[in-house]
């Protein structure tokens, strides 16, 4: 595939732009059916994640979707509108039970949804009685409302097919920009914050990027943006940016869009570990001039140490975006010893001994360098892919090692639909 034609990638861009409107997401009230629910065990939920026609509600949500457990949450994936679902579930003797909200993440659309699935339909199945009816009985029944509308509008769902076992390996990393996604007024929480980690993989993320910058005294922390702003902050008397101030200063005067307080690098990657699955971090460095490399190889190194000592799987690379930052990557010692990753070209990714190249999508698949940088051992990324079409294609022409997009709940409807 040659280089996306750049008015074609001008004329995509509104695709992927925030709107500045705020999208409440829908919350339900304490008690329900869920309160006297029984929770599921792994088990039982691997039984349920699939590839699901919908019988009733695709003019709203397309003709299949895709759903998958992450923790608590059951996800469905949409290939309409950037549409997911996510919902809390359990069981009430044979019948299982789901409530939660949906979402749109091109437009103001969200509200409540509500599912079962009947003992005869599936439930006996995924609670482990194997002698009755087989997986792909499974029906889920329900609705969907508007805004805080009662879920009304009939949905079902039935199952198809399961998913792939190779797509399910974890070969393959979809990486949430900015731990999320950059538009805090589409989800309900802010970008680049333990709140947004927490909740990325309900929205199908198996890894996040997080910009880091350091305060005046050194710290490092998460936040995107050169400056302190509205799109990202409530009302402050603070002026100028992140690097104008203490950590203690940030700490008492910010609060994010949300309401959240900017985070530590140290509590971020305390939170990955220790509260997600989540298999890789992308650290992509801001702050320029001041050896923030130096600052944050030892988080990585404590962080990276304590993954393996617990024997859990997670990357966490540090990220060259600019010839700056590649330069102080070269002046640390023993760098090519370094988990890192380099936005740059090859060449300055073989120089450091980089473990993955990762290259902007509007170049293309660019396959031929892709199989040189595999056959070095080394991974390949592409950033930031948002489009739909270009998510299948680069899916299906491309042979990258994995996405990094402001979308993750659009690539992983097109990763796991995959046959």
């Amino acid at each position: 595939m040659n280089r996306i034609p750049h008015i074609l990638v001008i004329a995509l861009l509104g695709f992927g732009c925030s709107n500045e409107s705020e999208v409440l997401i829908p919350k339900l009230g304490d008690g329900g059916f869920l309160a006297e629910a029984r929770p599921l065990t792994p088990e039982q939920k691997a039984r349920m994640d699939g590839i699901y026609s919908v019988t009733a509600g695709s003019d709203r949500f397309g003709t299949s979707v895709v759903l998958k457990w992450a923790g608590d949450n059951l996800s469905i994936f949409t290939g309409v509108d950037v549409g997911h679902f996510v919902l809390l579930g359990g069981h009430l003797d044979t019948v299982l039970v789901f409530q939660g909200y949906w979402r749109k993440l091109v437009n103001e659309e969200t509200g409540i949804a509500q599912f079962y699935v009947a003992r005869e339909e599936g439930g006996r199945f995924i609670l482990g009685d194997t002698t009755g009816s087989p997986g792909t009985a499974i029906r889920m029944q329900g609705g969907y409302g508007d805004g805080s509308a009662v879920p009304s509008v009939p949905l079902v769902l039935e199952f198809q097919r399961t998913i792939a076992p190779e797509l399910l390996a974890g070969d393959f990393h979809i990486l949430a920009h900015r731990a999320g996604g950059r538009t805090s007024d589409y989800l309900p929480a802010s970008e680049n914050t333990v709140e947004m980690i927490r909740i990325a993989e309900a929205y199908g993320a198996t890894g996040i990027e997080i910009d880091v910058r350091l305060t005046k005294d050194g710290v490092p922390v998460l936040y995107h943006d050169g400056s302190l702003n509205p799109r990202l902050t409530q009302k402050t008397p603070l002026v100028g940016g992140v690097e104008d101030y203490s950590y203690i200063q940030l700490y008492a005067a910010i609060r994010l869009i949300n309401g959240e307080r900017i985070p530590t690098l140290q509590e971020a990657l305390d939170a990955v570990l220790d509260e997600t699955n989540l298999t890789f971090v992308w650290l992509d460095t801001k702050t320029e001039g001041r050896n923030i490399v130096e600052v944050m190889v030892p988080i990585q190194a404590d962080i990276l140490a304590r993954a393996q000592a617990m024997g859990r799987t997670l990357e966490v690379r540090i990220g060259m975006p600019t010839q700056e930052v590649y330069d102080e990557v070269l002046r640390y010692p023993g760098y090519t010893n370094l988990p890192t990753l380099c936005e740059l070209s090859i060449e300055q990714a073989r120089t450091v001994n980089a473990g993955v190249w990762a290259p902007r999508w509007s170049e293309g698949t660019q396959n031929a360098n892709v199989a040189a940088m595999h056959g070095e051992g080394r991974e390949v990324f592409v950033w930031t892919l948002d489009v739909p079409q270009y998510i299948n294609q680069f899916l299906i022409e491309g042979d990258f090692d994995g996405f990094l997009t402001n979308y993750p709940s659009a690539v992983a409807y097109y990763y796991y639909s995959q046959e």
